[in-house]
């Protein structure tokens, strides 16, 4: 408990400086064409959108151009530096063009198939912090235009800790558990775009990327020194990640088994950098190993093995305090970690697992003491992936509908399954479709695809919004509507 103290005090620092940010918008897709304003795009799967084209006299008309998105669910939320967005159309005649947009700044373009009349495309978004409204244009040689709107989030929207949960709402934190059942809004800096949790400290993130914490002996929010531009957050089990937008990996807290990534076991009284030349775009941290994803789709891995959660085909009980690759394992865009296991997600919607499976958090059909994986092994899901989510041993899983699956540990019904029998393959969760996710110690929180909060686990806090035990339950098994302050 010393050592985890003096990891925290070592985060606190010098003041920085003020922020801004704009409310987000409300969560839409809208499609317009060249002459008018078209439909609204459908939720979870997207929506075809409409457009005008030029009479032709007497010849027939042309059928018109399409556009849906299908992927991600507008209003997602998203911890990392980039997201693919994929769309599918129908054209009357090859060679249209395919392009994303934020205002008048073009950040992604495809040329279509000449001989392809439908099809799919995918473009990638640059992701930061906060609201990012877009639009994605189809334009045919003739000029004629057909566009989809919508938005995503950068950043994490909720954060479960063992006994307390957290949401971000309208650039504040909104707070219940922790033995007061009742949402509130807490004190903090303006223009919150992010919430993480980890190793008994509260981080949260503004508009301008400055970094601030708070833990049960200091509850009031101080800066963090020696960050600035950060777009991510990684708490572990006494450590932390934080990556900054141009790509570099910082990080701060315990070092024993070598989780800070620099080389050594020594402790350190500050920020330091994680030595690499790869351009880090997502990064992950489980109780005492790292996890970061390179812009070629690597994996970097540095911390404790004693699991086989580095991936690298064994166990050991040594430190590897410098970053090392996963073996056999390419195209990935992201990583989560538990207590003692990882996901990683590819480009392809894929998942891949390894680490601790005892409880089943794998996710491969086993449990128990010989389940562990020392190297990645592929999940059977039902459906591409958008986003990935762990903490202790559980894992999440979210599609591209927006409907969340979930494996491992359920004795305090932390999965949402209706039940608290623990799950050893993926599992879809009683709660709908989610916007925002995140996993808990004793169970987790989302915001659905209506804006709303929702959380499943134990109440022995309040942490479910409802009374406290026993004029309320031990715990749901079932997602618990949270209302919003």
């Amino acid at each position: 408990m010393r050592l985890r103290a003096f990891a925290i005090l070592v985060l606190a620092g010098c003041v920085l400086g003020a922020c801004s940010d704009e409310r987000p918008p409300e969560s839409e897709s809208t499609a317009a064409g060249s002459g008018g304003a078209g439909g609204m795009a459908q939720g979870a799967g997207g929506g075809a959108s409409s457009s005008t084209g030029e009479g032709g006299g007497s010849n027939p008309p042309m059928p018109a151009p399409t556009l849906t998105l299908v992927s991600p669910p507008p209003g997602m939320a998203f911890d990392r530096r980039f997201v693919d967005v994929d769309v599918a159309y129908s054209v009357p005649k090859g060679g249209a063009t395919v392009r994303l947009q934020r205002g008048e700044e073009i950040l992604d373009e495809r040329s279509l198939d000449a001989s392809a009349t439908m099809g799919a495309a995918r473009l990638r978004l640059p992701l930061s912090r906060g609201a990012h409204p877009f639009v994605v244009t189809l334009v045919l040689p003739s000029g004629t235009t057909t566009a989809v709107e919508t938005h995503l989030h950068g950043g994490r929207l909720v954060a479960a800790s063992i006994d307390t949960m957290y949401a971000v709402r309208y650039g504040a934190i909104v707070q219940w558990g922790g033995g007061n059942p009742m949402p509130a809004k807490r004190d903090t800096p303006a223009k919150i775009v992010s919430v993480a949790e980890g190793g008994g400290a509260l981080f949260v993130l503004d508009i301008e990327g400055h970094v601030f914490m708070a833990t049960t002996e200091q509850p009031s929010f101080e800066p963090v020194a020696g960050l600035d531009d950060i777009t991510a957050l990684a708490p572990g089990g006494g450590h932390t990640l934080f990556l900054r937008a141009d790509g570099r990996v910082f990080a701060a807290g315990l070092n024993g088994r070598g989780q800070l990534g620099v080389g050594d076991t020594e402790s350190h009284p500050s920020i330091v950098e994680v030595p690499t030349t790869a351009e880090i775009v997502a990064i992950a941290a489980s109780d005492d190993a790292s996890f970061a994803v390179d812009a070629n789709g690597l994996v970097h891995a540095w911390g404790s093995n004693d699991e086989g959660q580095l991936g690298i085909g064994d166990e050991d009980v040594s430190p590897h305090p410098t970053p090392l690759i996963v073996p056999n394992l390419v195209d990935i865009v992201d990583v989560a970690a538990g207590r003692d296991h990882v996901l990683a997600l590819t480009t392809g919607g894929g998942v891949h697992a390894w680490g601790l499976g005892s409880s089943g958090q794998i996710g491969d059909g086993s449990a128990g003491i010989l389940a562990s994986r020392p190297q990645p092994v592929p999940l059977v899901l039902p459906d591409r992936v958008v986003a990935l989510g762990a903490r202790g041993n559980t894992s999440y899983a979210v599609l591209t509908s927006g409907d969340l699956l979930g494996w491992g540990q359920n004795s305090l019904a932390h999965l949402g399954v209706g039940d608290t029998n623990l799950r050893t393959k993926p599992t879809p969760c009683l709660v709908g479709a989610v916007r925002a996710l995140s996993a808990g110690l004793t169970g987790a929180v989302v915001v659905d695809d209506a804006g709303g909060l929702q959380a499943w686990g134990s109440n022995a806090s309040g942490q479910l919004g409802l009374p406290l035990p026993p004029e309320g339950p031990e715990r749901s098994n079932l997602p618990v509507g949270v209302p919003w302050p």
